[in-house]
């Protein structure tokens, strides 16, 4: 545990200050002045800039102590030649640390490292993420990497991540910190945000915060683990509280360039995992403002950064499973030895399918929408299935707020209009891919709080506000199911591991029995019970199966693996 909270402290320097650099290069480059030093921002940048940063060193090297050290050294070169804005964000940081309005804070924040000391691995963190990152450790990647075993052809950048904070070679064991970090980072924003709700004209992000505090509230006892899911879910859930705080500015201080680099995160978010990629839609706002005030260097600066934070995850996906976006098969540009066989793909990608329907069996990928949606329903348990009713209430909320705009003739608020299209996009998305709730959980919360959100200031009277009124009173009790089982379930989970050893040092990955496979001269290490192969256990497989069908490429595992 205190192992944790020294990596966060360190992180939160490290990612502020390569923001801080970012931020200012970006705004010196669009010619404009950034007068608003905001620290979520400039924390959430240096997130992207890292992740960005290490896909890219991947590419030639592996991530280790040499490339750590070198990003050390862009952030103490940073900190340095931004000194004016570091020094102003060190003294509110202080300025809140000692005072009473820190106290909340740092309870948060220790409750939150209790969890990330310890914990449940996450299913797919056994099964590939532990083994991705000690990959980008060890070599940063070798082709057809993706022939060992398909899961590693997802290429999450959110790994890359975890590897540069990993550190294993100062440690002396890999740490596994950065989801509690984003966790305690974005809840302890969410509960600033708050706490001034009834001062402000707009509740929207207030809302959307609520939603970054439930979703920590219901995957709380997975912190530990560096899972893409996770990664991905906050990072959304920061975009879209992000939009909405700008949303309340827009009239006073917000600038299109502010929306334009939410896009950025956005393109971050979709290397992440790609099914986030529909929050795009959020790129049309900023790209008609800035086109009608032909701000083409604005533009510019925009599309390069996307660019950039896109081309990396490009070259990983190529490298490592020889398709442009894997397991999409209908992007077939590319004929290299190490490519994974299109049926292969094909069965990770209807497998993903079927198993987001509940029917677990790839042979019924064709099965109509009226024979696996009762299954799909059978299958979700009560509180479950409350969550996916307030959602459909909030249908019912967003389409009242449309019939009270059109009456009323009230000026369309288009910053409002494009997120809650995107947030539904995305939930339409998840629900016609593989709606598991963990892949859209961000969005099922997200939703419904703002459509109930958007009434808060709305007419004091009339039958439309009244039956609002009801609407939002039973999406919130709709929520409120769906959280009150994981309150009892977070309190049992922490007295049950009150006497674990992870006060000091934060828990280790799973070691597990191995078998041994031979992949002609190399040995590769596959679980012999269940499918969690873990860290320890390199180069390691989940499924001996895939193994089999691979083989080297050379005499090197650094000449990678293609199939048989």
């Amino acid at each position: 545990m205190l192992e944790v909270l020294l990596l966060w402290g360190y992180m939160l320097f490290v990612n502020t200050s390569v923001g801080v650099g970012v931020l200012k290069l970006i705004y010196r480059m669009t010619g404009r002045e950034n007068k608003r030093v905001s620290f979520i921002t400039c924390v959430m940048a240096g997130v992207v800039a890292i992740i960005v940063y290490a896909e890219f060193y991947s590419i030639f090297s592996n991530v280790g102590m040499t490339a750590h050290l070198l990003l050390l050294l862009a952030a103490v070169l940073s900190a340095f030649v931004c000194r004016d804005v570091f020094t102003v964000l060190l003294k509110r940081f202080k300025a809140v640390c000692a005072s009473w309005e820190g106290l909340p804070y740092l309870i948060l924040i220790v409750g939150i490292a209790y969890f990330a000391s310890r914990g449940i691995q996450h299913t797919d963190t056994g099964i590939y993420h532990a083994q991705a990152i000690r990959w980008y450790e060890e070599y940063g990647l070798v082709k057809g990497l993706a022939n060992l075993q398909q899961h590693f052809g997802y290429n999450s950048a959110y790994l890359g991540y975890a590897a540069v904070f990993s550190m294993k070679w100062l440690a002396g064991k890999s740490l596994h910190g950065t989801t509690g970090f984003l966790a305690a980072l974005l809840c302890v924003w969410a509960l600033q945000g708050i706490k001034d709700f009834k001062k402000k004209d707009s509740n929207l992000a207030d809302v959307c915060r609520i939603g970054i505090l439930l979703y920590t509230l219901v995957n709380v006892e997975g912190l530990m683990s560096p899972a893409t899911d996770y990664g991905t879910m906050y990072l959304v859930l920061y975009i879209i509280t992000r939009w909405a705080q700008l949303c309340a500015e827009q009239r006073r201080k917000a600038q299109p360039l502010d929306f334009g680099l939410l896009c950025v995160a956005v393109v971050c978010v979709t290397t992440y995992k790609v099914a986030a990629g529909l929050l795009v839609v959020l790129a049309l706002y900023p790209a008609v403002l800035m086109i009608r005030r032909k701000a083409w260097r604005e533009i510019a600066v925009c599309l390069c950064a996307g660019i950039l934070t896109l081309l990396p995850f490009l070259i990983r996906n190529v490298l490592i499973s020889g398709w442009l976006v894997y397991p999409l098969g209908a992007i077939d540009l590319f004929s290299v030895d190490w490519k994974v066989p299109l049926e292969y793909l094909q069965y990770d990608s209807d497998q993903i399918k079927v198993w987001g329907r509940c029917l677990f069996d790839v042979a019924k990928i064709d099965v109509p929408l009226r024979e696996w949606l009762p299954i799909w329903w059978d299958a979700k348990d009560t509180y479950e299935k409350m969550l996916i009713e307030a959602n459909l209430a909030a249908v019912g909320l967003e389409l009242l707020s449309l019939v009270h705009i059109l009456f009323k003739k009230e000026k369309i608020v288009w910053e409002q209009v494009i997120l809650h299209a995107a947030v539904f996009s995305c939930l339409a998305g998840w629900f016609a891919t593989a709606p598991f709730i963990r892949y859209g959980l961000a969005f099922l919360l997200e939703f419904p709080l703002l459509a109930a959100g958007g009434w808060f200031h709305r007419m004091k009277s009339g039958p439309v506000r009244v039956l609002a009124g009801y609407c939002c009173l039973g999406t919130f009790m709709l929520l409120s199911i769906y959280w009150s089982y994981y309150v009892l379930t977070d309190m049992n989970w922490i007295k049950e591991h009150l006497r674990d050893s992870a006060y000091v040092r934060q828990q280790d990955y799973d070691r597990v029995e191995v078998g041994e496979i031979q992949i002609d001269s190399l040995t590769v290490y596959y679980p012999l019970e269940s499918d969690n192969i873990s860290y320890h256990a390199f180069p390691g497989t989940a499924y001996e199966s895939m193994a089999e069908r691979s083989k080297m490429r050379g005499a090197s595992i650094k000449d990678g693996f293609k199939p048989k």
